[in-house]
């Protein structure tokens, strides 16, 4: 069986006949094996028959990969872009959309006809998210959720259990995911929450197998095995001898270690063959991406990886580029490129950042310093992994990679139909490798972790279910995640162990067992039990209640669950959803221009690291800051985070520079306000989009006053320009 004139494997042959029975489909396959090729096959069947069709990804960066790609696939009047940053073509049969944005439109009940306001406005005309309404869902056939795994993720994986719980059962899904070691409980959970069977797919093997490497500089590049046997000779040499512990060197020793005997990544880029280009080479640190691509940009290694053909390609992608976005490309950037070496991180430039892409999809990089974002769904496979470590920041403390983590990057590693194997080469030390080695076996063995549930309701969806639902059918609207699924499966294992610990009790007393035996039995029956206990309790219900009832007390909800001022806001706000409803409580912001309300917005939804330093706002700021600020250490703000163990976001520092934005002020003025050793030009313009989006939420709030409507409505037609609105 052939598609696009590719002979299929097995795994696409068998998920694409179930498409064509007409049923809903899980496909789990290592990444770069084709999974994305069985989505282009149902989408093009959907359009084919008329239909539409919904693509949902968990990062920006996928979304807009995939708008480009089916642009160029369908034509652009087909496709639609919908992500938390801007809106295109919002009524195209086939929509690109990141997937709280579809769990949003489909729990505010937008898709019920009566429900949908009238708008005047051209439909294929760019907007922000929140002004997003399908009038009805009559011709969607299906939605494809890549990266379905991400159902467990602790910050967003409620979103993915939300989506699949609200969607219409007629409308079929089309899961993808490399990743999922429990297949068997999610499509069971899968099958009783959709009412319907799904064709479950599973493939193990890649089709480019994966060759695993470590490398250092005593060593040079040596296949897994051979680096142990060298390992063992080596600590068999050092057995007794003392070393400083790595962690009570200071900045100097470790200096001086790095120019010694320490590994750097020039060593592995130096070792590495002709035939291992293009390679990723991923570190964890936005920093350290730019200045190792700074670094080998200078290098003899460096100046020599371009041949002179390749260059001139390069160079005419990049006229083309710098005379469609004049003063963005940085002289030291060009040079770099030239050199078919960059970097790419979620704070670069934007249209740097898709310029970096679009010069790796054609092939004109030869080495990309990147993050680990990169890996996720976006398809840019290479020749050769690198990692220049196995532990990265997960928001909370350094931590190993986990088994998924470590496959979503390795996993980039063979480019299917050109290559015959992927590399993946780990720069590691004698030194430490005491310290990754059981690490190592665990990652090698690709075993990845299982799927669970993080399934944690925001206050947005708790006023919008009060407002739709009775106690009882949100009750049970509960007990359909995946989390109560899987305590009821637990209970009913509990129950099993309990009944035959019972026997065993009944047993021994019958055969007149010692006393401490079934001393021993009974303190195994009690735990169990309590276990039990514990599983069957309806925590979901139990979180749920303790969210209205702090609704009810800080005056949102009344005792009988009906909606408040504070609530109706509420209900349109997913952003900083408490202390935004108290800001628009509280007056505040009615004393602000559309500017300083836009300025406000931008502080609610991005933090700035700590080596960032921006000038200093006009003084006008200190008040408007100092009332909010106000609000932000208010008894509700708090509380709300606490109970929903997230953090408020409140910088001011950005205030003014969306301000300026708004006032009609380039981006590239705006930056020179701005002092960091790496780019945030990217930070800024996905917050000057998500403020763009606050502010359509706002503009659903005041949906009732036509003189405030028109004013948030001008204001977004003056921040939707230039990168804000542009897609790369």
């Amino acid at each position: 069986m052939q598609y696009r004139g590719l002979e299929l494997d097995h795994f696409q042959r068998q998920a694409i006949e179930a498409i064509q029975d007409g049923r809903s489909v899980i496909v789990s396959a290592p990444t770069g094996t084709g999974k994305t090729l069985i989505a282009d096959y149902l989408i093009e069947q959907i359009l084919k028959e008329g239909g539409e069709v919904i693509y949902t990804s968990p990062v920006k960066a996928l979304s807009n990969q995939k708008y480009r790609q089916y642009a160029k696939y369908f034509g652009e009047e087909q496709v639609g872009l919908v992500t938390g940053d801007l809106v295109i073509r919002r009524d195209a049969p086939l929509r690109i959309m990141t997937t709280e944005i579809l769990r949003n439109i489909l729990l505010e009940g937008r898709h019920d006809t009566n429900l949908v306001e009238a708008d005047s406005e051209d439909a294929n005309t760019t907007r922000a998210p929140a002004e997003s309404k399908l009038a009805d869902l009559r011709q969607l056939r299906a939605v494809i959720i890549d990266e379905i795994h991400f159902l467990d993720d602790p910050d967003r994986g409620t979103v993915w259990e939300e989506l699949l719980i609200y969607l219409p059962h007629d409308i079929r899904i089309l899961g993808l995911s490399a990743t999922l070691s429990n297949l068997e409980e999610f499509t069971s959970w899968l099958n009783h929450v959709r009412k319907t069977e799904f064709q479950t797919i599973y493939e193990p093997k890649r089709n480019v197998p994966l060759k695993f490497f470590m490398m250092s500089r005593e060593t040079g590049l040596l296949p897994v095995n051979q680096f142990n046997k060298k390992y063992a000779q080596w600590k068999g040499r050092n057995q007794g001898k003392s070393r400083p512990p790595r962690r009570s060197r200071g900045r100097r020793d470790r200096h001086k270690n790095d120019s010694g005997n320490t590994t750097r990544h020039l060593h592995v880029i130096e070792s590495l063959h002709p035939h291992s280009y293009p390679a990723l080479y991923f570190i964890f640190s936005r920093a350290m991406v730019e200045r190792l691509a700074t670094d080998l940009s200078r290098t003899r290694t460096g100046k020599s990886l371009c041949p002179p053909e390749l260059r001139a390609k390069i160079d005419k992608v990049l006229d083309r580029f710098e005379a469609d976005n004049p003063g963005v490309l940085p002289d030291k950037m060009r040079s770099m490129y030239r050199r078919a070496i960059a970097f790419h991180h979620a704070g670069l430039h934007v249209a740097l950042k898709g310029l970096v892409e679009s010069l790796y999809e054609a092939g004109l990089i030869r080495v990309l310093y990147c993050t680990s974002t990169f890996a996720l769904g976006i398809n840019m496979p290479a020749r050769t992994v690198i990692f220049d470590a196995l532990t990265k920041y997960n928001g909370t403390e350094i931590a190993p990679l986990t088994v998924r983590e470590f496959m979503q990057m390795a996993g980039r590693a063979g480019r299917r139909g050109i290559d015959v194997e992927g590399d993946i080469i780990i720069k590691q030390d004698f030194e430490n490798y005491h310290e990754v080695q059981s690490l190592l076996k665990r990652l090698f063995a690709g075993e990845s972790e299982p799927v669970t549930s993080s399934f944690n309701l925001a206050f947005h969806a708790v006023v919008n279910l009060l407002a739709r639902f009775q106690e009882e059918d949100i009750r049970a609207l509960l007990g359909e995640s995946f989390k109560a699924w899987r305590s009821r499966s637990t209970a009913e294992h509990l129950k099993e162990q309990i009944q035959h610990k019972e026997q065993l009790l009944h047993t021994s007393h019958e055969e007149d067992e010692s006393n401490s035996r079934l001393k021993k039995h009974q303190r195994q029956l009690s735990s169990l039990k309590r276990q039990l206990v514990e599983e069957e309790r309806p925590k979901l219900w139990e979180d749920f209640h303790r969210k209205v009832e702090f609704l009810r007390l800080h005056g949102y909800i009344t005792p009988e669950h009906e909606l408040l001022a504070p609530a109706q806001v509420l209900k349109q706000i997913k952003m900083e959803e408490i202390f935004l409803t108290e800001l628009v409580m509280s007056g505040i912001l009615e004393d602000l221009s559309p500017e300083e309300l836009y300025g406000v917005m931008c502080g609610l939804v991005q933090t700035l690291p700590r080596s960032a330093r921006v000038a200093m706002p006009p003084e006008k700021w200190d008040g408007i800051i100092n009332k909010v600020f106000d609000i932000y250490h208010t008894d509700v703000v708090q509380g709300a985070a606490t109970l929903t163990n997230t953090e408020v976001v409140l910088t001011p520092a950005v205030m003014h520079l969306a301000e300026r934005w708004a006032e009609g002020d380039s981006l590239t003025n705006i930056m020179q306000d701005i002092d960091c050793p790496t780019d945030l030009s990217g930070d800024l313009v996905g917050a000057l989009r998500r403020a763009k989006d606050l502010i359509s939420q706002l503009r659903a709030v005041y949906s009732e006053d036509n003189w405030k409507k028109k004013q948030l409505g001008d204001l977004l037609r003056k921040v939707t320009r230039d990168e804000v609105e542009q897609v790369f």
